[in-house]
C-alpha cells in the first residue's frame, strides 16, 4: 500500500511462458504467433521471479510455468469458495468429508495399503493423475479451511495444517516427476483431528 496514494500497487509483471520472439526464453518456433500472444501464455510474476525464469528457461521451462500457473489458480479459487463457519462442529463435519473422499479415491486407485506396491504401470498411471487432480486439491482444500477459519483452530492445529501443506507439495512433486530437495514430510496424524471437540 503507498501511503500517499492510499491505494495498492500492483508490481506483478507478465511474462511470456513461450517467448515472444524465436529468440526468447523458452522459445518455440512450432507455436503460431497468435498462440504466443493469447492470455493463456502469460503468467503473472514478480519482478524479481521473472528476471529469475527469464535469464534461467532451462530450469524453468514452459511446462513448470503452466503447472505453477495451475496451481496459483485452484490457490486462489479454494480461498475465494472456501467457506467460513460457526462453529468448530461445522468445520470438523467438512474436514471429515474432504478426507472421506481422499480415502475412499485411496481405496479404488491407490497402492496396496500393505506394501505400497502398484500392480501395473497403467494403474500407477491412474494413481499419479488422482493424486494430482483430487488428493492434492483436497489436501490444499483443508489447510485454506484452516486458514479460513483461524479463529476457530486451537493451540496446534495451524501447524498441523502447514505439515499438511509441505507435505502436499512434496507429494505433487513426486507425482509429477520432479526431483524433492529433502525427506518428504509424513501425513500429519493430526488432520483428522481438525476442529474435533476435545474434552475438557
Amino acid at each position: 500500500m503507498d501511503p500517499k496514494r492510499k491505494r495498492s500497487i500492483s508490481i506483478a509483471e507478465r511474462a511470456h511462458v513461450v517467448a515472444h520472439s524465436d529468440e526468447g526464453p523458452r522459445a518455440n518456433s512450432e507455436i503460431p504467433q497468435e498462440q504466443r500472444d493469447d492470455p493463456s501464455n502469460i503468467v503473472l510474476l514478480c519482478p524479481n521471479c521473472h528476471t529469475k525464469v527469464d535469464k534461467a528457461p532451462e530450469g524453468y521451462p514452459a511446462e513448470y510455468l503452466l503447472r505453477a500457473k495451475e496451481s496459483r489458480r485452484q490457490a486462489v479459487a479454494l480461498i475465494g469458495g472456501t467457506p467460513s463457519f460457526l462453529t468448530r462442529a461445522d468445520a470438523h463435519r467438512a474436514v471429515k468429508r474432504i478426507l472421506l473422499k481422499n480415502r475412499l479415491s485411496f481405496q479404488e486407485k491407490g497402492p496396496d495399503p500393505e506394501n505400497g506396491n502398484i500392480e501395473s504401470r497403467e494403474r500407477a498411471a491412474v494413481w499419479s493423475s488422482c493424486v494430482i487432480n483430487e488428493i492434492v486439491p483436497n489436501n490444499r482444500l483443508i489447510v485454506a479451511l484452516v486458514e479460513i477459519n483461524e479463529d476457530l483452530a486451537f493451540e496446534g492445529e495451524i501447524e498441523v495444517a502447514e505439515i499438511l501443506r509441505q507435505h502436499t507439495d512434496a507429494l505433487e512433486s513426486k507425482h509429477l516427476g520432479e526431483a524433492l530437495l529433502g525427506p518428504a514430510p509424513r501425513f500429519p496424524s493430526g488432520v483428522e483431528m481438525l476442529f474435533a471437540e476435545r474434552e475438557e
